[in-house]
C-alpha cells in the first residue's frame, strides 16, 4: 500500500513535468456542509495577564481550537458556557495539545485584571485565554470568528470549534453538554488529519531536505513549508536576465490577490536553480525588489540538497539559463496537483489556487 501510494505521488509530479496540464483527481474529498470556512485575522490582543498575544500566530495557527464569546458582567449565559469549557478542558486532560479561547464582548469595560477575576474560578490552564484589546481590533477578531454583536447581552451562546491547519470550523452549542463540544473536537480533530498513509508517504516523495531562506532561517523542505497547506512553487535564480524578474513581479500580483491567506494556509516559494551563487543574501535583495509579503520563501542551500529538490519537482536544469518557467500550484493536504504557466492571468492563478480541490 505504501509503495503505491508512494508511486501514486511521483507519478502525480512527473505528469506536471509534461506540456500537459496534470491533475490527480483521485484525491478530491467531497465537501462536508458542516464544516465552517473563517479568515482567522492575525490581531494583536491582550490576555488575563497582560500579555499581548497575536490572535492567529500565536493561538490558533496549528492548533485545534474551541472559542467562546463573554463579557465579565454577563449576568445570564457567560458563566455556564465558561463552566461548561472548564469541564471539556478538565475531560481533555492537562496534556491535551486542545487551545481554548475567551473573547470578551466588551472592551469598555473588560480589562486584564477583571478578565482575569472572571476567569479564576473555572481554574482555567495554561492554555486558556481569556482576551481584550482595543476596540476595532476585538471588533475584528469577533466579526471574523462570527461572534459580533451590536448588543452583547443577546449574544449567541455558541463554542466555536475548529483546526486552524485544515479550515475545519463547528459551532456547537455552548449550553448544551461537555460530551457535545468533545464530540465536535474529535470531529474537527478527525476532519484534519492526513488520508491513511498518505501524509507518510508525501514527506517521503517531497523529503525533509533542508533548504534556507532568504532571511537565512533553515526548513526542512516538507515539514515547515508543504504539509498541511496548499503551495505554489516556481523556480529561478537571481542573476536571470529573462523570465524570472516580470514572473516574480506577477506572482507578486498574485500574493496581494490572496491577501492574508499566504502566510497561514497557503505558501509561495521560489526555488533557486543557482544555488552556488544564490545566497539567502542575495536571494533577500531579489525579493525585496517585488516587495514580497511574509509567507513567500526564496530558497536555496547546499547544491546537493537544492538539486535533489528540483529533481523531485521537475524543475532541474544544469543550464540556470533553461529553466522552467512552469508554476506548480498543489494542496498537500490531498494530493492535489496542477501545472500552469506562472505567467498566467492574475486572477486565474488566484482562482485556481482558491478552487484546486473543487469536486470535477
Amino acid at each position: 500500500m505504501k509503495n503505491t501510494l508512494l508511486q501514486a505521488l511521483a507519478l502525480a509530479l512527473l505528469l506536471l513535468t509534461t506540456p500537459a496540464l496534470a491533475q490527480d483527481t483521485a484525491r478530491v474529498p467531497t465537501p462536508d456542509a458542516r464544516f465552517l470556512h473563517l479568515q482567522v485575522p492575525d490581531v494583536p490582543l491582550v490576555d488575563q495577564h497582560g500579555q499581548q498575544v497575536r490572535l492567529w500566530s500565536d493561538l490558533v495557527r496549528g492548533q485545534t481550537v474551541a472559542i467562546n464569546f463573554i463579557f465579565t458582567r454577563c449576568k445570564t449565559i457567560c458563566s455556564p458556557m465558561t463552566a461548561t469549557l472548564s469541564r471539556v478542558s478538565k475531560e481533555l486532560g492537562p496534556d491535551s495539545p486542545v487551545r481554548f479561547i475567551s473573547i470578551t464582548l466588551d472592551v469598555a469595560n473588560d480589562t486584564p485584571e477583571r478578565l482575569a477575576q472572571f476567569a479564576a474560578p473555572f481554574a482555567p490552564g495554561p492554555r486558556w485565554s481569556f482576551l481584550t484589546g482595543e476596540p476595532a481590533r476585538v471588533k475584528e477578531a469577533l466579526v471574523a470568528l462570527g461572534g459580533y454583536t451590536s448588543d452583547k447581552e443577546a449574544h449567541r451562546p455558541f463554542v466555536l470549534v475548529g483546526n486552524a491547519t485544515a479550515d475545519k470550523w463547528l459551532r456547537v452549542e455552548g449550553l448544551g453538554s461537555a460530551s457535545a463540544i468533545l464530540e465536535g473536537i474529535r470531529e474537527v480533530r478527525a476532519a484534519s488529519a492526513p488520508p491513511p498513509e498518505l501524509d507518510p508517504a508525501s514527506a517521503r516523495y517531497f523529503t525533509n531536505t533542508e533548504l534556507v531562506d532568504q532571511h537565512g532561517k533553515t526548513h526542512r523542505f516538507y515539514e515547515d513549508l508543504i504539509r498541511g497547506r496548499k503551495v505554489l512553487i516556481n523556480f529561478a535564480f537571481t542573476s536571470c536576465q529573462g523570465i524570472c524578474s516580470p514572473m516574480t513581479r506577477h506572482l507578486a500580483e498574485v500574493q496581494k490577490k490572496l491577501g492574508g491567506r499566504v502566510g497561514k494556509d497557503i505558501t509561495m516559494i521560489t526555488l533557486s536553480v543557482d544555488p552556488a551563487n544564490d545566497t539567502p543574501e542575495t536571494l533577500a535583495r531579489f525579493a525585496k525588489k517585488f516587495d514580497v509579503g511574509p509567507g513567500w520563501y526564496f530558497l536555496t542551500g547546499a547544491p546537493e540538497n537544492v538539486s535533489l529538490v528540483l529533481k523531485k519537482l521537475g524543475g532541474y536544469t544544469d543550464e540556470p539559463g533553461t529553466h522552467s518557467s512552469t508554476l506548480l500550484i498543489g494542496d498537500a493536504a490531498t494530493g492535489m496537483w496542477v501545472k500552469a504557466a506562472a505567467m498566467s492571468d492574475v486572477d486565474h492563478l488566484v482562482y485556481t489556487v482558491e478552487h484546486l480541490d473543487d469536486p470535477r
